[in-house]
């Protein structure tokens, strides 16, 4: 199977997607000549992102991200330090202006799903720092004790009304 690359001014060329993503993206950067430092990915002709960069298994065979004998625009991710998505840059001379609208659209989302994400995680650090509560429970008749709620017993309670003993 093989998709046709697009860059520069009305360039391509074809690649075989019998490979892991990784590797797919390495082949792409070495033919544009781009940094091995350089966050890519491709879009498909509608400006969609395929989001190849984020893939949780990166040697996933790149024929189930890409649609065989499609063509896809390489495209920079362009980020700050602290990880915040700027812009998605295609590397085509003259790109149509809704391909930039629907690039600009994607790196918007892409930065609300970060700080989403960011704040999920503050929110689960949050909650594990905080200490757990101990409570009173009625044991019997009258008696209080407490309880905490954390602690595992070293011996369960079991029941022994009803049972004959063994000795």
């Amino acid at each position: 199977m093989f998709v046709y690359i697009k860059h520069g001014d009305g360039e391509q060329f074809l690649t075989n997607t019998n490979c892991p993503v990784t590797l797919l993206l390495q082949h792409v950067r070495a033919k544009l000549g781009l940094p091995e430092s350089d966050l890519v990915d491709l879009c498909d002709e509608r400006g969609v992102l395929k989001l190849l960069f984020l893939l949780q298994q990166p040697q996933e065979s790149a024929s189930r991200q890409l649609t065989s004998r499609s063509t896809y625009t390489v495209c920079s991710i362009n980020r700050q330090s602290d990880g915040a998505y700027v812009s998605v840059t295609p590397h085509v001379v003259n790109p149509d202006p809704s391909l930039l609208e629907a690039l600009q659209t994607q790196t918007d989302n892409l930065e609300k799903a970060r700080l989403k994400y960011l704040r999920a995680l503050e929110d689960k650090r949050s909650s594990v720092e905080t200490p757990s509560q101990t409570q009173a429970t009625p044991q019997g008749k009258g008696k209080g004790k407490n309880v905490h709620m954390d602690i595992v017993d070293d011996e369960p309670q079991r029941r022994t009304v009803g049972r004959r003993s063994r000795n």
